[in-house]
């Protein structure tokens, strides 16, 4: 067969422009990162599985249909609750969840005492203190707020407990504080470990990914599937864990935090702080735009811990149609954003709608 000199030419450029594309793209790959290459969702679970986890109590809480606060509002959605203060530790509700896995690190690493902080009345820092207690562990308190001059609710426990309770004036100065704590009793020889505010971290909020597993197997038994959870949040490791838990498991459902103190745009930021090393040890994609998590901060009113006319009205709607308590300072406002969401329609009448109590019934008590 006769070769033309035209062919080789054209053989000559194609290869020219074969090799030129090649460097390009070597040159394009090793200024550009890597993608993310998940784990297939089997070995995810077993990463899960192997996180150190205590069993303090058992967490398997009742979900139940609220029939009667549905009827109450006119063309709501099915409603559900999963009742969290139905759990030990004196309604430890979801600060109990991740209690099992920041104990199970503290004693990991040999710790001999605990520390964290709150406020005067904190749910969180009641729960630790029990918690330690309960595993022979020392544990001091950095509370903000005035002192009651006769202890009652949480700080009554707190008080009972005999921990060590170092108070300071504002939230500003608790951080502070609590490296002060930390570093005179490491002098002393203790082996120290600091639990963050709410236990919020990565560590704690794996609480909720197995809350999340949990829910899933309720679901099943009941034969239905949620489209949205909604539930309080504040320092963003509930739902930290619980958006960990929906892409560690692959479901779809709306996840919902009405905010019960600070603007959404800041608790976006704990939660994602939170979820990245989460979903990292996981072996999931770390890429979370804030665009991703729900936080709704219209219904905190004039600030944490002062009730608003909407959460006096859920509280009174719930007490009065399913006999059911909620704590002026979280889900009484969660509430309220529920009501407000079926008032105005954002859920058909056939979704499937899961309100999550997370506790804090203590508050109560004042």
């Amino acid at each position: 067969m006769e070769i033309k000199r035209r062919d080789f030419l054209s053989v000559g450029f194609a290869l020219s422009a074969s090799l030129a594309l090649v460097e390009k793209t070597a040159a394009f790959n090793q200024r550009s990162p890597k993608k993310e290459t998940p784990m297939n969702t089997r070995d995810s679970l077993a990463r899960f599985k192997k996180i150190p986890r205590l069993s303090l109590v058992n967490l398997s809480t009742p979900i139940e249909r609220c029939d009667r606060l549905r009827k109450a509002l006119s063309a709501a959605p099915r409603l559900f609750i999963k009742r969290d203060d139905c759990l030990g530790y004196l309604v430890g509700g979801n600060k109990l969840r991740k209690m099992e896995y920041v104990m199970a690190e503290a004693l990991r690493r040999k710790a001999t005492v605990v520390v964290t902080s709150g406020g005067i009345q904190s749910n969180h820092a009641r729960v630790t203190a029990m918690a330690a207690r309960r595993l022979g562990l020392d544990c001091h308190l950095v509370l903000n707020g005035e002192i009651p001059r006769e202890p009652r609710a949480n700080f009554r426990i707190d008080s009972l407990l005999g921990v060590t309770i170092h108070a300071v004036a504002t939230r500003a100065e608790r951080i502070s504080k609590m490296d002060e704590v930390a570093r005179e009793l490491e002098k002393r020889g203790e082996r120290v470990y600091v639990v963050p505010l709410g236990a919020s971290d990565e560590i704690g909020s794996f609480g909720f990914v197995a809350a999340f597993e949990e829910m899933l197997a309720q679901q099943k038994r009941l034969g239905v599937s949620f489209d949205a959870i909604v539930f309080s949040t504040s320092s963003g490791g509930t739902q930290a864990g619980l958006e960990t838990g929906k892409r560690l498991f692959r479901r779809s459902v709306k996840i919902i935090g009405v905010s019960a103190d600070d603007p959404s745009e800041s608790i976006r930021g704990y939660a994602l702080k939170a979820m990245k090393p989460m979903l990292k040890k996981l072996g999931l994609p770390t890429t979370v735009d804030e665009s991703e998590l729900e936080v709704d901060d219209k219904h905190f009113g004039e600030g944490y811990r002062i009730p608003t006319e909407q959460s006096k009205e859920a509280t009174e709607l719930f007490r009065q149609t399913e006999g059911i308590l909620l704590d002026p300072v979280y889900t009484a406002k969660a509430a309220a954003g529920l009501i407000d969401y079926c008032r105005r329609k954002k859920f058909r009448p056939t979704d499937n709608i899961l309100f999550w109590h997370t506790g804090g019934l203590l508050a109560l008590f004042e």
